[in-house]
């Protein structure tokens, strides 16, 4: 899975270290030519074992075209440090891993190569070809794209069947509601009452960004106008609601709440002690390993009374500014997302790719596999091919200090501590005060 989601800290202390570097240029390109051969250098913050897969694909590359694509070693502790440094000594390799955050970022600082002429030529890669959504987040306020998206993430609902069977409840599925999650959680909660029917191991679905998507799926107003380059922040009655239903659930001990500790949620799930867990679906792969000694699945993000609003986060490629030879890392990129990920996710089934012909693999190494894994292949599927789209994280510069007024404001709101109206309310002035300055 993708440490951009395990590791959220250096997510965003990458952008702020980088961004805040005061460069004449960006890091040089690491391409070497000679012998009419090319090698293009890349980094990744993959695990071993996914590395390992990405190798021997990528090694086909230079069978089949002539180009070498050389791997950079990277550990995942450091990637963000280590990115930095070869920025500043302009070693930086001709494409990196990076987020959807640090690609805004960087991009603003004037850092990282444009890709737009590449993409419209429709050559390798084919704008067309990304899900719904994916591709609009990598464009920068002005139209550019900085970045090409590959990892993909969903969110969703990973149930015990047993535990909905005992409390007479159909287990979630595409096409469950809102109404639907909280009518369960409660009557979970009447059934044990001693556990709290709801975990999350992830904080979206109790975020600005998470109640944003339950107002715009009940007819309300998004948080905010666009993704990137938002000029304010604004909650209009429909979120309200959905943060005081969140809030009255929380009250209720029906779900955990903003100040909960995920990081035992998996084994606990895995365990039988949860009969309803939010997350990613790379968990998949850690829950398995447990051998759960129950049926369970994944469901997707709740539809609401007007539309289906589906989470859209994905991870990517960039380029240094200074690219040497952007032709033929426009190759590899290319041949990464049509067939480097293809083979790569069959071995190690991560993530669905936001490059849909690339996905192909990792949907071949679930289908095959029990109710669990076709479960996560369905919910990848569905939730990629929603139209209606909202993005988990904010994006702009002044998404890092945003986070301190989400937990003096909205945080204690949702859990009780403060009042809520007055938690909604500070966090819009608050982060509408940064967005100002």
């Amino acid at each position: 899975m993708p440490p951009t989601i395990r590791k959220s800290g250096w997510r965003t202390t990458a952008a702020v270290v980088i961004a805040g570097l005061t460069l004449a240029g960006c890091g040089g390109s690491g391409n070497a030519k000679g012998g009419g051969s090319t090698t293009v250098t890349y980094m990744t913050w993959e695990t071993v074992a996914t590395n390992a897969a990405l190798d021997t694909s990528m090694k086909k590359l230079q069978t089949s075209g002539g180009i070498t694509a050389q791997r950079e070693e990277s550990p995942n502790a450091d990637y963000a440090q280590k990115l930095a440094s070869l920025i500043m000594s302009k070693k930086s390799p001709d494409f990196f891993w990076c987020s959807n955050s640090q690609e805004q970022n960087l991009a603003a600082e004037g850092l990282l190569y444009d890709w737009s002429a590449y993409l419209k030529k429709g050559d390798g890669l084919q704008e067309d070809k990304f899900s719904p959504g994916s591709l609009d987040l990598w464009r920068t306020a002005d139209g550019k794209v900085y970045g090409i998206p590959t990892l993909a993430n969903t969110y969703g609902f990973f149930y015990n069947k047993t535990a909905f069977d005992k409390a007479k409840l159909k287990v979630p599925s595409i096409g469950w509601t809102w109404d639907d999650l909280f009518t369960d959680i409660a009557k979970l909660k009447h059934t044990e009452p001693k556990t709290t029917p709801l975990v999350s191991a992830w904080v979206l679905l109790l975020s600005v960004q998470g109640v944003s998507a339950y107002s715009v799926a009940n007819g309300g107003e998004p948080i905010m106008d666009t993704p990137v380059g938002a000029k304010s922040l604004h909650a209009d009655a429909t979120f309200r609601t959905g943060a005081q239903r969140l809030a009255k659930a929380i009250a209720a001990g029906e779900m955990t709440g903003p100040d909960y500790d995920g990081s035992t949620a998996v084994a606990k799930f895995a365990n039988g002690g949860i009969p309803l867990m939010f997350g990613g679906q790379w968990l998949q792969q850690s829950i398995t390993q447990n051998k759960p000694g129950f049926d369970w699945g994944y469901a997707p993000w709740p539809a609401g009374t007007a539309k289906s609003v589906q989470p859209i986060e994905t991870n990517g490629v960039c380029s240094p500014a200074t690219l040497k030879d952007p032709d033929s890392t426009w190759k590899v990129i290319s041949y990464l997302d049509t067939t480097g990920f293809n083979e790569t996710m069959k071995a190690e089934p991560i993530a669905p790719i936001a490059y849909e012909p690339g996905s192909k693999g990792y949907y071949e190494a679930l289908r095959p596999g029990d109710a669990a894994a076709k479960s996560i292949a369905e919910t990848a599927t569905y939730e990629l091919g929603v139209k209606d789209k909202f993005v988990t994280q904010f994006l702009d510069p002044w998404a890092t200090p945003a986070g301190d007024v989400v937990s003096t404001s909205w945080n204690p709101g949702l859990a009780g501590k403060k009042d809520l109206t007055a938690g909604i309310d500070g966090t819009i002035a608050g982060i509408n005060k940064l967005i100002k300055k």
